[in-house]
């Protein structure tokens, strides 16, 4: 297990960190697979989440994103694949994202270590003829603005490590390595894909039989970009409904932070869960939006033949 952490650990120092272009998430502890490929087959079921999120509702032209994930059943005891589609905007840009997730697994004791790589393919569509758009002498009259929509199209890789115990979870990952150039104009390399690290981590308390405890923490951190940390503390009674506090780092100098973040949800059934949670922005910018909305679907192919009394509760 020291070794297991300690290439973890590795993974996290030797990145190298110097525009944060990774989308980020409020419910993270919900949605991993999206953000380490390495959580791929992390169960033996399938398992398939939809998540949608408005952030800085109010503020025009604020990003929204949809996310799709298919985690398919483990293939065997140790390959896990799975696959991730999602859609971001923010003012006039689209951006398309579609990824194929690989991870296999190692026992460890207690514990399971994954290691994974994705490979993915990014679509960026920038939309001259938005509406939106306004210039006071006209925007037709700069030739340096195109009268129509520019599309690029670019391949990256990522990897990533999971360990999980069942009241325990580490994972760090790079979901691009590869600096790809983001310039509509082939002339030009002003613009590229940049490294994001993030690392993920979180333990479940036991308090009583009907009642536990879970602090989690996200870390995030880009090239040429500020870190930044959600720090969650999440209460849960009777492994059905949950209530969870974040706060999010950020914002400008003398701010307190970004947003204070509420999130809830339940387990409906053995399959379907559903969360919410909503972002109370801190920052100076809550002067102009009215935070931020994100909603989160989960369901679980659970086959009878797997349905049984559990005595020990597995939480990550």
């Amino acid at each position: 297990m020291t070794r297991s952490l300690t290439l973890i650990l590795f993974l996290a120092l030797s990145a190298c960190l110097a525009a944060q272009q990774q989308q980020m998430y409020t419910q993270f502890m919900y949605n991993k697979m999206a953000l380490n490929p390495a959580y791929a087959g992390n169960e033996k079921y399938l398992s398939a989440n939809i998540l949608y999120r408005d952030q800085w509702s109010g503020f025009p032209g604020a990003p929204k994103a949809q996310v799709f994930t298919v985690s398919l059943p483990r293939l065997g005891k140790r390959v896990g694949l799975g696959v991730n589609f999602e859609r971001q905007t923010i003012g006039i840009t689209e951006k398309l994202t579609y990824e194929l997730m690989y991870a296999y697994k190692f026992f460890l004791g207690e514990g399971t270590l994954s290691m994974g790589m994705n490979v993915s393919g990014r679509k960026y569509i920038q939309d001259y003829t938005d509406s939106r758009l306004f210039a006071i002498h006209g925007i037709e009259l700069d030739p340096s603005i195109p009268a129509t929509s520019q599309t690029r199209n670019l391949v990256n890789a990522g990897f990533g490590v999971y360990f999980n115990t069942n009241k325990f979870y580490l994972g760090a990952s790079l979901p691009r390595m590869i600096r790809s150039d983001l310039d509509f104009d082939s002339n030009n390399i002003f613009s590229t894909e940049v490294r994001h690290l993030l690392l993920m981590t979180g333990g479940t308390f036991i308090v009583n039989n009907d009642f536990r405890l879970t602090p989690q923490m996200m870390f995030r951190a880009a090239e040429n970009s500020p870190w930044g940390v959600d720090l969650n503390l999440t209460g849960t009674w009777k492994d059905k409904y949950s209530a969870g506090l974040t706060y999010r780092t950020g914002g400008a100098r003398g701010d307190l932070g970004e947003s204070l973040d509420f999130i809830i949800a339940a387990q409906i059934t053995d399959r379907i869960m559903i969360g919410f949670a909503y972002d109370a922005t801190i920052s100076r910018i809550r002067a102009i939006d009215n935070g931020s909305l994100e909603m989160i679907l989960s369901y679980n192919l659970i086959p009878r033949k797997i349905k049984t009394i559990i005595v020990n509760p597995r939480y990550f």
